[in-house]
């Protein structure tokens, strides 16, 4: 399967996944925060994905039912790659 790319496709997937979350409030997101979530995740729709439902848990969490640019900024993974395989 092909990566991702930034373009209209991948701000339509994100755009897609955000509308599919149970997060109470809607999540806009700049486009600042598009290419970090495609950055961090080498645009490989698993990670995608994966990233997104950490942030709307984490959203929920904290009671602020909206995934936020700052929240993507902040984001951390679990663990590297690399250290997975190590």
């Amino acid at each position: 399967m092909s990566r991702w790319a930034a373009n209209e496709q991948f701000e339509t997937l994100v755009a897609s996944i955000l509308r599919n979350t149970p997060l109470r409030r809607p999540s806009v997101l700049t486009p600042k925060s598009l290419r970090r979530i495609l950055q961090i995740t080498e645009g490989i729709t698993a990670s995608i994905f994966h990233m997104i439902n950490d942030l709307a848990v984490d959203a929920i969490e904290r009671g602020q039912e909206h995934i936020a640019d700052e929240s993507v900024e902040n984001w951390e993974p679990e663990f590297e790659a690399e250290a997975a395989f190590a």
